[in-house]
């Protein structure tokens, strides 16, 4: 009888603790130590909880009281200006205590290896992280469990990877030395600037994942509502020839295990595979507000595979513009700054991506593009200048975003008209005037008549005009400016110094 007393005594402080357990409050992996969370925006807290928990929530000097009826639990805070530090407590059984909050400007920085490429890795990029303590500056690096490169992964690790277990983790980092060193380069020298520039704290988050294409980043939802796209939601994407066909082998290199010893069941999931970093990366990110975007993609997509010929541009046009009118959707935003980083000269065929990147900045508002035609390399995709991109991602924004007297950028090209035996090229950010980055003639630059032969020209600038005329040509129907893959000697430049982007009036 006492033995039988004993074991109900330990059933019941069994489920004592068992309930204990389960009334206990969580907090989104989405928070911690040191992050940043958007000044001048409501601000949303959540988690998990038994059903009617209540819930308690102290923040910046607002105490709000909350209860949920489910097994999650939310609170919204209203908008608070840049500063802190602040703590966040929360409340219920349990007490959650997250320290070093900031309130300042979030930006997302998102692509591919570009994008990932660390600042260790850059020219100058051990002396900027020597240098680097900055506490207004604060990263959250989103580093993936699998890197798509040439690599066998055993198929106990693909069965269970998932866009919810993908990263591996999102904790937030004050700047300095060993944060910097391993981080986006692009990303932080964006951050440096801005942080410096606004002088309001500066929170980056840095999703990106090396070689994946556009359609991964994208919403399944939105792909297959898509009267284009559509097929990619279906099991057979990889072999679709609207999927970049170079991405598809790499995938297949990560999935050999999978193939040789299980291919009758279903292929595993894989980054690459449309909607997953959508899920992964933006999806766990819709409750919090967030300043914008820096995208450093294109590579997979400008071309079929990394030697072919450029991919249809209309449709790469259509990828990208669904993304950013999805992303905006998705964060209830329909005016969400994004930032286009245009990909440099390399000897592949990228000038059609190139002109993608640049008519969606023309098309869409509230987009930027930054040349940096000027700072590729002939046959490395990975070109190491990776201070000057941020920086004039900064720039952009700077003059877009926060309203600065700045030029945003190179001058772009606008429109063009002709008048005799002259073509007549108007450019935007050149309001002071077009130069050449050497003081030579303006080179890299054709024109055309009626017959379709394309001589190069002489120019003259006029204000944020370029006249432009060749013996060759009587009748001038059309225009070209740095329309080849590697356009070395490209040195059109505003009086600001930055480089124009490469163009055609013939599309």
């Amino acid at each position: 009888m006492q033995k039988l007393s004993r074991l109900i005594q330990a059933l019941v402080l069994s489920l004592i603790c068992h309930q204990v357990v389960l009334a206990n409050i969580t907090l989104s992996p989405l928070f911690s130590d040191h992050m940043v969370l958007q000044r001048d925006a409501p601000v949303h807290i959540w988690g998990s909880c038994t059903p009617n928990s209540t819930i308690t929530i102290n923040f910046a000097g607002q105490k709000i009281h909350t209860r949920s009826a489910h097994t999650t639990w939310e609170a919204v805070l209203q908008p608070i200006a840049a500063g802190g530090p602040y703590t966040l407590v929360i409340e219920s059984n349990n007490k959650i205590v997250v320290k070093d909050i900031l309130m300042g400007d979030v930006w997302i920085c998102a692509g591919q290896s570009n994008m990932r490429f660390r600042v260790n890795q850059s020219f100058d990029g051990d002396i900027a992280a020597i240098q680097e303590h900055n506490p207004n500056l604060r990263f959250s690096d989103w580093e993936g469990s699998l890197n798509p490169i040439n690599k066998r992964y055993s198929l106990d690790f693909l069965r269970q990877l998932t866009p919810a277990n993908f990263y591996t983790s999102r904790e937030w980092k004050k700047a300095d030395s060993a944060s910097t060193a391993s981080f986006s380069a692009v990303g932080y020298f964006f951050g440096r600037n801005l942080q410096e520039a606004t002088q309001v704290p500066i929170g980056l988050i840095n999703n990106s994942i090396g070689g994946v294409p556009l359609e991964t980043y994208l919403p399944l939802t939105d792909i297959t509502n898509d009267s284009i796209l559509y097929p990619l939601s279906a099991p057979g994407w990889l072999q679709n020839p609207l999927y970049p066909a170079w991405t598809a082998e790499r995938v297949m290199q990560n999935l050999v295990a999978w193939k040789e010893e299980s291919p009758l069941s279903a292929m595993p999931m894989h980054p690459y595979q449309p909607g997953f970093l959508f899920d992964a990366a933006i999806a766990p990110l819709q409750k919090l507000a967030v300043k914008g975007v820096i995208w450093y993609q294109g590579e997979s997509n400008a071309t079929f595979t990394a030697d072919s010929s450029a991919m249809d541009p209309q449709l790469n046009k259509h990828k990208l513009s669904l993304l950013i009118h999805s992303w905006r959707k998705h964060f209830n935003n329909p005016s969400l700054p994004f930032v286009i980083i245009q990909l440099p000269a390399i000897k592949r065929d990228w000038e059609l991506y190139r002109e993608v990147q640049l008519a969606t900045t023309r098309d869409i508002p509230a987009v930027s593009l930054v040349v940096t035609l000027d700072l590729g390399h002939p046959t490395d995709v990975h070109p190491r200048n990776k201070k000057t991109v941020g920086e004039r991602a900064a720039r952009a924004v700077l003059a877009n975003v926060y309203n600065r007297k700045l030029v945003a950028g190179g001058p772009l090209y606008e429109s063009f008209r002709t008048e005799g035996k002259h073509i007549i090229i108007t450019c935007s950010n050149a309001s002071s005037g077009l130069s050449t980055s050497d003081g030579t003639a303006l080179r890299s630059i054709w024109i055309c008549g009626t017959d379709q032969k394309f001589y190069p020209a002489r120019a003259s600038f006029k204000k944020n005009e370029i006249w432009l005329w060749a013996e060759q040509v009587i009748h001038p129907v059309a225009a070209r400016y740095a329309w080849e893959d590697n356009p070395v000697d490209a040195n059109l430049i505003n009086q600001e110094g930055l480089p124009a982007s490469p163009f055609r009036t013939d599309f």
